[in-house]
C-alpha cells in the first residue's frame, strides 16, 4: 500500500514536469512570431495628409508590439515632396519601417538615386520622414555626375540629394 502511494505520487511528480516544461517551450516558440507577414506589398507614408513615400517589398513582417514593420528582397522607397513629385528612390536588400518614429532604416546594398542622376552607394541608410533628410554613418560612394566620384564616411542630405554633405571625405584630387 504504501509503495503504491509513492508510485502515484512519483507519476504525479512526472507529470507535473512534463506539462511544465510543454508549457514553457510553446511560450518560448510564440516569442518570434509575429502579427502579419505578407508577400507583395505596397505601403504608403504622409505627413499632415500628404504622400512623403511609397515603398515596395517582396516580404512584411509586422510586430503590433513594437510598430515596426520588416522588408525583405527588392524594397523600393519612393520618396515625394510635399507636392508629390517623386524626388528620389532608395533601393535595398531590407529594410525596417518604425511607425512609431516615423523613419526607415535601409539595409544591404543601399543606393539612392536622385532625379537628376546623383547616386548614392552605401551598407545602410537611414530616411526620417519627420525632417525630410536621409543620413548614414557608414562608408559611402557618392556619384555626382559622369566624371565625379566621391567616397566617405558618413553623409546627410534632402531627399533629391541637392543639398549634401559628406562628414568625413576620402580619396584624393589630380588636378590636369
Amino acid at each position: 500500500m504504501i509503495i503504491n502511494f509513492y508510485k502515484i505520487v512519483f507519476l504525479f511528480l512526472i507529470i507535473m514536469c512534463i506539462s511544465c516544461s510543454q508549457n514553457e517551450s510553446s511560450d518560448n516558440s510564440t516569442k518570434d512570431v509575429h502579427d502579419q507577414l505578407s508577400s507583395n506589398v505596397e505601403i504608403t507614408l504622409t505627413k499632415k495628409g500628404n504622400v512623403t513615400a511609397k515603398i515596395k517589398s517582396q516580404i512584411l513582417k509586422k510586430d503590433n508590439q513594437s510598430l515596426q514593420l520588416e522588408l525583405y528582397d527588392n524594397v523600393n522607397v519612393n520618396l515625394f515632396d510635399k507636392n508629390f513629385n517623386q524626388k528620389s528612390l532608395i533601393k535595398s536588400e531590407s529594410a525596417i519601417v518604425n511607425e512609431k518614429e516615423n523613419k526607415i532604416k535601409a539595409y544591404g546594398n543601399v543606393e539612392v538615386v536622385s532625379n537628376d542622376g546623383k547616386v548614392l552607394k552605401t551598407d545602410s541608410l537611414s530616411w526620417d520622414n519627420n525632417s525630410d533628410k536621409i543620413y548614414t554613418d557608414a562608408n559611402l560612394e557618392f556619384i555626382t555626375s559622369d566624371t565625379d566620384t566621391l567616397y566617405g564616411t558618413g553623409f546627410e542630405s534632402n531627399i533629391d540629394l541637392t543639398e549634401w554633405s559628406i562628414l568625413k571625405p576620402k580619396g584624393s584630387v589630380t588636378n590636369d
